[in-house]
């Protein structure tokens, strides 16, 4: 047994200019000078301080730098600022050690350059036997003492053995037959508190997998609970989650390493017994820790003993409850998004429209259960229809909420504004108003005039429409009308063009679902190949469209799909040899609200 420092003497501070601290990564540290003015932290290149997250907000919040002092305030972000953990409701004082939050990414604000503590996030399982630590107050600094405590089932039962079998007992009987994380936990402090009856109180720590820290999860007290939230020693977590040993002090409100810290003097904590909890591959589950106030008959030795070894038991319960409420959380998005699925399907059409002379054919296939891919048509004065295409930023349930909000503004916005390009002008500043700040999505709009056999369209940011004409020649248009994406600039303009129709001219829209469908090597299945499926099409929309998804299926056969599948295409039939009008052919099959690609 050889005494030694755990922790060195601090060193001196000395004065200097305030800075903030990006910590990633676990344990990099970015230094930002903060000079007098004001420092802009956001998702904008133009900021200060740059977080390249998507949840960040472009100019999300500011730290000033005055005479008076820093002060931190949020700039009226999407999700908001926390600093030490709390919402950021208004301009606030920052005090030396304070910590802002922006969308999980931490910034620690300091008017010093100093000594961090290793966090315990990056700490690497211990891959040797759970001991425990003997902790003696001293004026100087901590001895430290240890003992290694075998981890292997079965070891180490001859020291205490009938008070660990006790204590394992009666831990199982507490247990029960409980599933679910909220209910192991309160039971397994119960248990504690019954095999030590010294302990007045006791809680878990369990890491977070979000943030990766540790987080408060349960707590139970035989006594009186202290006012206003938990207080907890940070430095007696921090030193069990980094060592993953077991760490016993006889009079925690005397020892020199914790008698800074408010947490332990506040609540008069005499004794206490902090125990790491680990998984079976040695990464840390938490920390369980029981404490009393009363020395007299305080924890010893054996104590620690038996709690360090009854701490396998307590992980394995904890181990089959996380995995028990991960399943029913995955459950329970599978129903969620099912139910959202189904949703979808009732904000797109159910079938292709009936015009007059005009064949008109549609696919729609997420790459998810919902997607953010979006099409419609639109029924507006004199008989004409606006077929809508659109694609959202991203995948997922994210994307189909904000397809779902561009539709209704798609819908009011062509009905209530006759010229097709200050329409999409007033859907992109729509689109803006939402405030879905890091969101764009693309947009091609056919306004089709049976009457005039014209189509009108207008394209922001989309893929071309592809035109095939009765000789079967193919070429885009409306792919050179400039218009950006909606939700980019603020009074962007949009152009749209003419497009005339003569009996047989086929017109298809997709999103680049198709066009980037890939193959076993990475390869895209491309705008070549697309427009010589619709080449070899003579026989109108549903021919062209199936023709276009059956080479597509060919193209990526054996790989999954990787992005939201659209396809409309509309063919101009009046005239056309052979055609029928559209209410004498049976409309293209479909399944689960989905058409079939094959023919």
């Amino acid at each position: 047994m050889c005494p030694f420092r755990f922790w060195p003497a601090r060193q001196p501070v000395h004065a200097a200019v305030p800075f903030l601290e990006l910590l990633t990564s676990g344990r990099r540290v970015t230094r930002f000078p903060l000079a007098e003015g004001r420092t802009v932290i956001g998702r904008h290149p133009g900021c200060t301080v740059v977080l390249d997250a998507a949840a960040v907000s472009r100019q999300h919040a500011a730290v000033t730098v005055t005479s008076d002092g820093a002060f931190v305030e949020d700039l009226q972000s999407r999700n908001g600022t926390l600093v030490n953990g709390l919402p950021l409701a208004s301009r606030r004082r920052l005090e030396d050690g304070d910590e802002i939050s922006v969308c999980g990414q931490r910034l620690v604000f300091a008017t010093a350059l100093r000594r961090r503590p290793r966090s315990s996030a990056g700490i690497p399982a211990d891959t040797g036997g759970i001991g425990h630590v003997i902790l003696e107050g001293e004026s100087e600094g901590v001895i430290v003492s240890q003992l290694d405590i075998p981890r292997a089932a079965g070891e180490g039962l001859s020291q205490h053995a009938e008070a660990k079998l006790r204590a394992v007992l009666g831990l199982k009987r507490a247990i029960g037959t409980s599933l679910s994380l909220d209910d192991v936990l309160p039971r397994l402090l119960d248990g504690l508190l019954e095999a030590f009856p010294q302990a007045e109180r006791g809680f878990v720590l369990l890491v977070d997998p979000q943030s990766n820290k540790l987080v408060v999860r349960a707590r139970r007290s035989k006594v009186a609970v202290e006012p206003g939230p938990l207080r907890i020693s940070l430095s007696l977590v921090t030193m069990v989650s980094e060592s993953r040993r077991a760490v016993l002090s006889a009079d925690a409100s005397a020892d020199s390493r914790f008698n800074s810290h408010d947490s332990i003097l506040d609540c008069r904590i005499r004794s206490v017994m902090c125990v790491p909890v680990t998984r079976a591959d040695g990464r840390l589950l938490g920390v369980v820790q029981v404490d009393s106030r009363d020395v007299r008959d305080g924890f010893q030795e054996a104590d620690l003993d038996v709690l360090a070894g009854v701490a396998g038991q307590a992980s394995q319960a904890i181990e089959q409850a996380l995995a028990h409420d991960e399943q029913v959380a995955r459950e329970q998005l599978n129903r969620d998004l099912e139910l959202a699925h189904r949703v979808q399907q009732g904000l797109l059409p159910s079938r292709p429209p009936e015009v007059v002379g005009y064949e008109i054919f549609d696919y729609y296939e997420s790459a998810r259960h919902v997607g953010g891919d979006f099409f419609a048509y639109v029924p507006l004065a004199d008989d004409r229809l606006a077929i809508v295409l659109a694609d959202v930023s991203g995948k997922g349930v994210s994307a189909a909420l904000l397809m779902a909000a561009l539709s209704a503004d798609v819908r009011y916005c062509l009905a209530s504004e006759r010229d097709l390009g200050r329409a999409v002008a007033r859907i992109n500043e729509s689109f803006l108003r939402g405030g879905w700040d890091d969101r764009f999505a693309t947009l091609v709009v056919a306004v089709l005039d049976p009457a005039r056999h014209v189509a009108t369209i207008c394209n922001a940011g989309h893929l071309p429409a592809f035109l095939r004409d009765p000789a079967g020649q193919v070429r885009t248009v409306a792919g050179d009308l400039g218009g950006l994406p909606l939700g980019m600039v603020e009074g962007g303009e949009f152009r749209s063009c003419e497009v005339p129709l003569a009996p047989g001219t086929t017109i298809a829209l997709c999103t680049d679902g198709v066009s980037e469908a890939l193959d076993h090597q990475q390869e895209c299945y491309g705008f070549e190949r697309l427009e010589a499926a619709l080449a070899a099409s003579a026989a109108g929309a549903a021919d062209a469209g199936k023709r276009i998804l059956a080479d597509v299926a060919l193209h990526a056969v054996g790989q999954p799909q990787s992005d939201d599948i659209c396809l409309v295409c509309f063919t101009r039939t009046a005239d056309f040899p052979g055609a029928a009008h559209p209410a004498q052919k049976p409309g293209p099959a479909r399944r689960g609200g989905r058409m079939q690609p094959g023919g």
